[in-house]
């Protein structure tokens, strides 16, 4: 597998990730809370990566590495430089080319076949890159920011001369010459860096060369979970030069185990609805969009677009988009008061409207007559 050359709008890779068990998980937690030396991190990765013949038990060992990635604690963080720094790729790229559900890691070795960078400015670049998402999301050009894993595979990807170089059209680059010149304050306490990032005719040029500093925790930390692992817009962070404190991971760990609970009993209808009554399951970003895209149940649906808490918040943002998206046969009428610009931004509405595949027709029929009442 090839990262090919990506805009700033592709989605983050892979929809599924790998469930490993909470042993597992908290296997590959240990290795690295003991120390600050990202020797030690490598050392230990390394050593329970080949301490198993096994195939089975070193993919499960690979999808919670993507998993505790993309969630994107000071602990993902941790094992993604380890893993990064790994003596042998090559075997481990035998091991993810055989489970579609560690696409997103697969995609960042392939990406080293061109020459791996090192470790700072890969990890500079992630954050400028996940810095820009931030900013497309405001702007409503994203839905979801870029995770660890997806951000540091268009990096490595997509780099040359000191600079990654990503294509623009003339569209989104108007919209990036606005953001680069009146950037908006970052969400949720995220420590952004635009700072050498610049636009050239159809490319917008990343410097990874210029002001990054080594990571206290290998790659930049985000505190709250990233969108492949819960499925929301963009997490939370702590500056890069500041330390998490323990209980920070602890509850990214906690949601970690919640959302594949609730995941897994997507087919008991049952549970599902007592998941959805449940604040706990509802406050994690994104976990209730991604319960709409995987339910094939109407009544599962009825009960997300009936309970207002369901839907509205930081945490549900994309859950009206999720809906409309969705293949369930839920009557039009339901479905009607999300397609509005309140709920669903007009980009996104124009995608749907013309997405002959994706969409139901009854459903983009909807939307387009809405989009053509707003002209």
């Amino acid at each position: 597998m090839q990262a090919p050359a990506c805009s700033l709008l592709q989605p983050n890779f892979g929809d599924d990730l790998a469930s490993p068990s909470d042993e597992v998980l908290e296997e590959l937690s240990a290795l690295v809370q003991g120390t600050d030396d990202p020797f030690e991190w490598t050392g230990a990765l390394d050593a329970l990566l080949s301490a198993d013949g096994s195939a089975d038990r070193l993919a499960e060992r690979l999808g919670a590495l993507q998993m505790l990635a993309a969630v994107g604690g000071a602990i993902g963080a941790r094992l993604l430089a380890a893993f990064w720094t790994q003596p042998d790729h090559a075997g481990l790229a035998r091991c993810l080319a055989t489970d579609p559900a560690l696409e997103p890691l697969a995609a960042l070795v392939a990406a080293r076949e061109t020459g791996a960078l090192d470790l700072p400015p890969l990890a500079g670049g992630t954050r400028r890159l996940v810095s820009l998402a931030d900013q497309l999301c405001q702007a409503g050009l994203r839905t979801n920011g870029f995770d660890l894993v997806t951000a540091a595979t268009l990096v490595q990807a997509n780099h040359g001369n000191g600079q990654v170089a990503l294509p623009v059209d003339r569209e989104l680059a108007i919209v990036l010459a606005g953001l680069l010149s009146e950037p908006r304050p970052f969400r949720g306490g995220f420590a952004g860096n635009l700072d050498g990032i610049e636009l050239i005719p159809g490319l917008v040029l990343i410097d990874l060369e210029d002001g990054e500093q080594f990571f206290p925790h290998g790659f930049p930390v985000l505190i709250d979970g990233g969108r492949a692992a819960l499925g929301g817009e963009l997490p939370s962070t702590a500056a890069a030069d500041t330390a998490v404190e323990p209980d920070a991971d602890a509850q990214a760990m906690d949601r970690v185990r919640l959302r594949k609970l609730v995941l897994d009993n997507i087919m008991s209808t049952s549970v599902l609805l007592e998941f959805l009554r449940d604040a706990k399951v509802t406050s994690i970003p994104g976990l209730v969009a991604e319960v709409v895209v995987r339910t094939r149940n109407p009544q599962v649906i009825e009960t997300v677009i009936i309970n207002r808490s369901l839907h509205t918040g930081f945490a549900n943002k994309g859950v009206p988009l999720a809906i409309l998206r969705s293949p369930v046969n839920v009557s039009i009428k339901s479905l009607r008061k999300f397609m509005h610009v309140k709920y669903v931004s007009k980009v996104d509405l124009k995608r749907l409207a013309n997405d002959r595949t994706g969409t139901r027709r009854e459903v983009a029929q909807e939307i387009t007559k809405y989009l053509e009442s707003l002209t």
